[in-house]
């Protein structure tokens, strides 16, 4: 029955790839994902691409950006690399979680991740807890959702773990996209603070975010988990940002 109604559905409102953003046909074998055939390949063929710096596939680079690990965090896990403007299927579905509240797609991501979490295998005890690093206000209000929290919530529900808020922004920050990588962290370092610290001390912390461009506001947040006293924070994004050549 259930499958019958997703059918209808379908048909009545053809979906959309939010990759290429072109209509699927609801007669494919399956019924149809977040993605299209094609994009699923293109999808797969990004995430096999190797991090430059250790030659890994990205799922298993366990590079950490220097402020990140300063800051306290022992781990970074991305799928992907990510280049703001080159028409890749990680910038597309990384453009449509920042723009629109679209739970599929977080849903995707979030099924992604939790593979590359349980494959990492990392030790995660029962208490660990899933928060993100928030947006803006502006943006929240201008979007409607905090993208980073919706992808917090659906990775907590598929490592079947407790999502918290435990960070805030502070009124009036700056948007990192606007700044250089200097800029980005003094404005990162003021720009959150602990919401509870009784709800951090002593936990492992799953922190995330969509996209890992220079890991000042990663840096930032978890220097403020641990300074809250929390046991250990791993990083979680979608994607890092891949330098220009």
């Amino acid at each position: 029955m259930k499958h019958m109604f997703r059918w209808l559905n379908a048909l009545l409102f053809p979906p959309v790839c939010r990759g290429c953003g072109e209509r699927q046909s609801i007669f494919a074998p399956r019924l149809p994902g977040v993605l299209c055939p094609s994009c699923i390949q293109r999808w797969q063929e990004e995430k096999a691409k190797v991090c430059a710096a250790c030659n890994n596939v990205h799922a298993q680079c366990r590079c950490v950006p220097n402020n990140v690990s300063e800051s306290g965090g022992d781990d970074l896990l991305h799928l992907t690399a990510y280049r703001s403007h080159h028409n890749t299927v990680t910038a597309a579905l990384v453009l449509r979680c920042k723009d629109n509240n679209d739970r599929e797609v977080f849903r995707f991501l979030a099924s992604e991740l939790a593979v590359c979490v349980k494959d990492a295998k990392i030790s995660l005890p029962h208490d660990a807890v899933v928060t993100f690093v928030p947006r803006r206000r502006a943006a929240v209000q201008a979007k409607g959702h905090d993208h980073a929290k919706q992808l917090a919530t659906a990775l907590a529900h598929e490592l079947n773990l407790p999502f918290d808020t435990l960070l805030r922004r502070r009124i009036l920050t700056r948007q990192q996209k606007e700044l250089d990588a200097v800029a980005r962290e003094k404005n990162a370092a003021h720009s959150f603070e602990a919401v509870d610290e009784s709800r951090i001390k002593g936990r492992t912390v799953l922190l995330i975010d969509d996209v890992c461009t220079t890991g000042a506001s990663l840096a930032a947040c978890t220097a403020l988990l641990m300074a809250a006293q929390a046991e250990r924070v791993i990083c979680a994004v979608v994607a890092q940002t891949e330098q220009e050549k």
